[in-house]
């Protein structure tokens, strides 16, 4: 049962999804599932980039502390993101702090090994530099809306976004994120995202409980967010 939910994460992942049959296998063979509880925290920032990590289920906060002594969330993970490419083929510490805030399982594939094949074919390296990019390119499309959108657009698109890439696929899902962690990720104050959420809860479009957002009038959020605009997942 391990072997086949390793083999299905990383053969679906947009990062092997085009490798050679026999390459995958090879990660698949030196992969292993990892068990997170809830509220624990999985890879600390500056730490040796020994794995790469895919997610299976649950979610992952990206948190980096500040000079100030406060901690920023920068970003979401959920199931079938990755985390730690970048410090892996580059061999530099991880940059963020990861804390799954629900149990989690994740697929860990080891650097060295992942080193090793693209040493043997570089060509395999232009799905995974491709997947850094579509992630540049996601965190530049949040940024270009913070400044160019209303607060009460950019929580939308954030919730938006955050629904399509959890692959639910019902018009109710829950997201797993406090106002604060809103707030830090929009770079706004946390009584702005508290008086747009409530706003948002008057209007029936969403409910609101401690740590979890529940959309429950798409039509109305998808209005609300116009111009689509995805969170970085860095």
């Amino acid at each position: 049962m391990e072997n086949t939910l390793v083999r299905l994460v990383i053969s679906q992942s947009e990062l092997f999804s085009t490798w050679p049959a026999e390459t995958v296998s090879r990660l698949v063979s030196a992969a292993d599932l990892c068990t997170v509880e809830a509220d624990t925290c999985l890879i600390r920032t500056g730490e040796t980039a020994h794995f790469l990590y895919i997610l299976a289920t649950g979610s992952m906060h990206l948190v980096r502390g500040t000079p100030s002594g406060r901690n920023f969330t920068a970003g979401l993970h959920l199931p079938g993101d990755y985390h730690g490419l970048g410090p892996v083929l580059t061999q530099v510490p991880y940059f963020y702090t990861a804390i799954c805030r629900q149990k989690s399982i994740l697929v860990r594939i080891p650097a060295a090994l992942l080193r090793e094949i693209l040493c043997e074919d570089g060509q395999l390296s232009f799905t995974l530099f491709a997947g850094l990019g579509q992630r540049h390119r996601r965190a530049l499309d949040h940024f270009e809306s913070a400044a160019t959108h209303p607060t009460n657009a950019r929580i939308a698109q954030l919730l938006k976004a955050i629904h399509a890439r959890s692959r639910r696929g019902n018009e109710s899902a829950e997201v797993s994120l406090s106002q604060v962690e809103i707030a830090t990720m929009l770079g706004t104050r946390r009584q702005v995202v508290n008086r747009v959420l409530r706003a948002m809860a008057e209007e029936g479009i969403v409910e609101i409980r401690y740590g979890k957002i529940s959309i429950t009038d798409w039509a109305k959020l998808e209005k609300m967010a116009g111009e689509p605009s995805l969170p970085p997942s860095l």
